[in-house]
C-alpha cells in the first residue's frame, strides 16, 4: 500500500501555502494571497477528507504479505522514500516524521498515511509565534553566556531552529482523594535558665473530589519528558480540531508512545497535584508528615494531540543540547555546552589578573 503525500498550494498560482502564525490564515509565500481555515477546506476537501487519513485498519489488514511486512519494517523505526508531489524528487524521512519538507524545492509535504487509523491526531494546537519570535528568544537566551561554543551563537545556528507538532497525550477526568498525615504543634518558652518545649501531636484527614482537565504527557520517546514539562502548560483555550492543513510549513511526528505507557506518567502527575491541593489545607502545624494516601479515579478520558513546539539541537562533543519554546506561550528552555578551551582561558585570565592584583599590592606595601 503505498503512502500518499499532499501538499496545500495556492489556488491562484499554485505555490506552497503555510499557516502564518501572526495572521492566523494560511498565506502564499509568492503571490502573497490569505486564506482563512475554512477556505482551506473549501478548496482542499480531498485533502481534508483523504480516506488515508480515516480508519483505514481493515483495509491494511488484508493487504498483501509483502506489504504488510513492509509496513512492519517502517513502522519499527526503518527510514522510508518518498515523492515530493511538487519537483518528483525523493523525500527521505523515518517512520515517525508526519510532514516535512522537499530537500530540493523546499515544498511542504505531509505524510498522510502516518496519520491513518490510531495514528490520526484528535485536536492540535495551532503555533501562534513567529520565527523571527523564536529566534529573539534564543538570541535573547544566549545572550551574555561568554562560555558558549562558537558555533552554538552562530547565525547558521538560528536558523536551524524548526517548528515541529509533538505528539501529545491529554488526559482528563475526576479522583476521590484521601490523605492521612500526622500534624505537630510546637511551642517553646523558657522560664529562667529552664527551656520547655510542649509538643502535641494531632492525626489529620482530609477527603477531597477533585476534577483534573487535560494534564498531558508527550508522546514521542525521541524527546525528553521533563524537557516538554519545562514549556508547559498550554493553554487550552487555543485548541482546534486536528486538520493536516496545519501541518503545512511544519515539521510533525506522530507518536510511539502508547496511551496506556502514557497514562502511568499523567496519573502519577495527577496524584502528585492531588495530595498537594489535600496538604495545602492542613493549616495550623508545625510540621506535617504524610502516612497514608488513596487516589481512587472516578472517570477518565485520554485524547491524542499535536502541540507546537520550536525546538532546535546543537550536538557538541558528541553530547546533544537542547533548546525549545512553547510555540503558543513562548516559554522557553534550553540546556547549554560550555566550551573548554573558552572556560580554560577565562580561569586562565581570572589567575593572571589575581597574581598581577597581588604583585601590585605587594609592590605598594614593600616598595
Amino acid at each position: 500500500m503505498e503512502i500518499k503525500t499532499v501538499t496545500y498550494q495556492c489556488p491562484n498560482c499554485n505555490a506552497a501555502l503555510e499557516f502564518d502564525n501572526s495572521l492566523g490564515k494560511f498565506k502564499c509565500g509568492f503571490c502573497d494571497s490569505e486564506f482563512t481555515e475554512q477556505d482551506i477546506k473549501t478548496y482542499f476537501a480531498e485533502n481534508e477528507s483523504d480516506p488515508l487519513s480515516q480508519d483505514n485498519l481493515e483495509a491494511e489488514r488484508k493487504a498483501a504479505a509483502d506489504e504488510a511486512n513492509r509496513q512492519a519494517e517502517e513502522f519499527s523505526g526503518a527510514s522510508a522514500l518518498y515523492t515530493c508531489p511538487n519537483c518528483g524528487a525523493g523525500v527521505i524521512c523515518d517512520s515517525l516524521t508526519a510532514s516535512t519538507r522537499c530537500h530540493f524545492c523546499h515544498t511542504p509535504v505531509i505524510l498522510t498515511g502516518r496519520l491513518s487509523g490510531e495514528f490520526k491526531p484528535d485536536l492540535i494546537i495551532p503555533f501562534s509565534t513567529t520565527r523571527e519570535q523564536a529566534e529573539q528568544a534564543f538570541r535573547e537566551y544566549r545572550k551574555g553566556r561568554i562560555l558558549l561554543p562558537n558555533g552554538f551563537s552562530s547565525d547558521a545556528q538560528i536558523q536551524n531552529i524548526t517548528p515541529l507538532y509533538v505528539p501529545y497525550w491529554l488526559k482528563s477526568g475526576s479522583v476521590r482523594g484521601y490523605l492521612e498525615a500526622e500534624g505537630k504543634k510546637v511551642r517553646s518558652w523558657r522560664s529562667g535558665d529552664t527551656q520547655y518545649t510542649n509538643t502535641k501531636v494531632y492525626n489529620v484527614t482530609r477527603r477531597a473530589e477533585m476534577v483534573f482537565v487535560r494534564v498531558p504527557c508527550d508522546g514521542s520517546k525521541r524527546i525528553d519528558d521533563s524537557l516538554m514539562e519545562s514549556i508547559e502548560p498550554f493553554n487550552y483555550n487555543g485548541v482546534k480540531p486536528f486538520s493536516m492543513s496545519y501541518l503545512s510549513g511544519c515539521g510533525a511526528e506522530k507518536y510511539d508512545v502508547a496511551s496506556d505507557e502514557a497514562a502511568q506518567r499523567i496519573d502519577q502527575r495527577v496524584a502528585e497535584a492531588a495530595v498537594s491541593v489535600l496538604k495545602s489545607d492542613m493549616t495550623g502545624y508545625s510540621s506535617i508528615t504524610e502516612k497514608n494516601r488513596e487516589i481512587a479515579y472516578k472517570s477518565q478520558e485520554t485524547v491524542y494531540a499535536l502541540l507546537p513546539v520550536w525546538f532546535l539541537n546543537y550536538t557538541y562533543k558528541g553530547k546533544d543540547y537542547p533548546f525549545v519554546m512553547n510555540g503558543q506561550t513562548g516559554t522557553r528552555f534550553g540546556i547549554l555546552p560550555v566550551s573548554g578551551i573558552k572556560k580554560f582561558l577565562l580561569g586562565a585570565g581570572i589567575f593572571a589578573a589575581v597574581a598581577a592584583l597581588l604583585l601590585l599590592i605587594g609592590g605598594l606595601l614593600f616598595g
